[in-house]
């Protein structure tokens, strides 16, 4: 199964305790992500508290073309506070074409703030990625190379609003 992944760090003059209560209320993804991230929908778990293992929600997120919804069911596998919150996705990307996403999010201390990481990871089924038409494998790779633009949106929204 072929693999496609992205990083990307930042430094947030905000601590590790308060980047990761941002990102761990998923109900702050549409502002953070803006135009990104349309709504999240809730499927188990207790919205009024931080993201935990297990919890599950779905993020309606616009596609590229920007006339296309896609809806990614995500699992948080990993919810280690103020260090780490991984969270997995089977989804279709394009054309009914199933992938597993993986997305980890890392805070560690860094002086007075926080040294943030954001990683994706993507498998792709077997000759997926050949098989694709031009504009869908660029579509990839440009949804995977967004990384440090997603992590500078999360360092604006977090230093300007909290």
């Amino acid at each position: 199964m072929p693999t496609m992944s992205g990083t990307a760090s930042v430094y947030i003059e905000r601590s590790p305790e308060a980047a990761f209560a941002v990102l761990a209320d998923a109900g702050n993804w549409p502002t953070i992500n803006r135009g990104v991230t349309l709504r999240i929908t809730p499927v188990t778990g207790d919205p009024s508290r931080p993201l935990a293992g297990g919890d599950t929600f779905v993020e309606h997120a616009a596609g590229p073309e920007g006339d296309t919804e896609y809806a990614f069911p995500w699992t948080v596998q990993e919810a280690t506070p103020n260090t780490r919150l991984t969270i997995v996705s089977q989804a279709e990307l394009g054309s009914g074409n199933p992938c597993c996403q993986t997305i980890i999010y890392e805070f560690a201390p860094s002086g007075p703030g926080t040294l943030f990481t954001r990683t994706i990871r993507v498998d792709f089924p077997d000759g997926l990625l050949e098989a694709a038409p031009k504009n869908q494998a660029d579509s990839f790779q440009n949804y995977l190379g967004q990384q440090y633009t997603m992590a500078m949106m999360f360092k604006k929204h977090l230093e300007e609003r909290h």
